[in-house]
């Protein structure tokens, strides 16, 4: 198919949606959220994930105008209940909601229970950048690694997020602690391609660059081994205790990517710097790494959120190319 422009994308969106009972509201975010993921080059947690989304709104799984309710209060630091409606419409308005508690109180805590797949976390951190606030969110999954020494998956990837505002481009890390997101692997056996480095283990045990083999396996390889292991356990244990909900072996006991819990954290630093006293801090270090020697002729040497500035850019000006089989999908719903 021929490329898609970001309108066109969210309007065929926002009416699937509708068409599946979503208020205009919510279909209106949740279609510009999921447009978005995918006009910046993450279409993995965009568009290749929307088909899956609906089924999950048709099995119930989803509740399409659930929103976020107050369970408890502790100044600073709440606990929210999900209540089963879509994961990146409940991550935005916590998003929002830790934003006004740091505007108070300087920082800003909301554990989130019962919620849903939050797609690309990223989305939110550059929503809290582009208001002049420092983001830190994770969640926790279904169990689709294994522990570091074991063959069968037990912990989440636990994908976290963190976002520090610079108006020269927002620095924003966004990765699951898995070398590779399950959603990145199924885009590259979709494709038939290998990975550019090991991301997980064969049949045989053995590390791998086949996404088909490890998708198979469900042994993804942590990132830093036996490190990203353990961080996805504390991860795991923080979200399930903060928030009062779900833990990574709690969602493994009905293996459906629904219920999960999450945490967010955000500062605003403007309660002790000034905005350009932050960027030249943010100036600075950028600088610093931009000008390191690359190991490789011709490489560049970016920061986190740098490529996606420059997708973003390239897109709106060129169009969204959607994979083939994954655009019969959605013309399908």
């Amino acid at each position: 198919m021929t490329n898609i422009s970001f309108d066109e994308l969210k309007i065929k969106l926002f009416n699937i949606l509708v068409k599946h009972d979503f208020e205009i509201e919510n279909a209106e975010l949740c279609s510009k959220i999921f447009a978005e993921n995918t006009l910046v080059g993450v279409a993995s947690h965009g568009i290749n994930r929307f088909s899956a989304f609906i089924n999950l709104v048709k099995s119930g799984h989803i509740i399409p105008n659930a929103k976020p309710t107050l369970v408890n209060s502790f100044g600073a630091w709440e606990q929210w209940d999900g209540n089963l409606g879509p994961g990146p419409l409940n991550a935005w308005r916590i998003t929002e909601r830790v934003i006004e508690l740091s505007k108070e109180n300087g920082v800003g805590v909301a554990a989130l229970k019962n919620t849903n797949h939050w797609m690309r976390p990223g989305a939110f951190g550059w929503e809290a950048a582009e208001r002049g606030h420092i983001l830190i969110c994770w969640t926790n999954t279904i169990p689709i690694m294994p522990p570091w020494k074991a063959k069968t998956p037990a912990v989440g990837n636990n994908p976290i997020t963190m976002a520090v505002p610079r108006s020269n481009g927002h620095v924003v890390l966004d990765m699951a602690l898995s070398q590779y997101a399950y959603g990145k692997l199924s885009t590259f056996r979709r494709e038939g391609k290998e990975l550019p480095y090991p991301g997980g283990f064969d049949t045989e045990g053995k590390l791998s660059t086949n996404a088909a083999a490890i998708y198979d396996t469900q042994r993804s390889l942590p990132i830093g081994y036996w490190k990203g292991a353990g961080l996805a356990i504390l991860f795991d244990l923080l979200a399930a205790i903060l928030s009062g909900g779900k833990s990574t072996n709690d969602l493994g006991k009905t293996r459906v990517d629904s219920g999960m819990s999450q945490v967010f954290i955000c500062f605003d630093p403007s309660k002790s710097y000034s905005a350009e006293a932050i960027n030249n801090i943010a100036d600075e270090i950028i600088e610093s790494v931009k000008n390191a020697e690359p190991a490789n002729k011709g490489a560049s040497v970016s920061y986190p959120g740098e490529r996606i500035i420059e997708t973003r850019k390239k897109n709106l000006k060129d169009g969204i190319y959607i994979h083939p089989e994954i655009w019969e999908k959605i013309q399908r719903l």
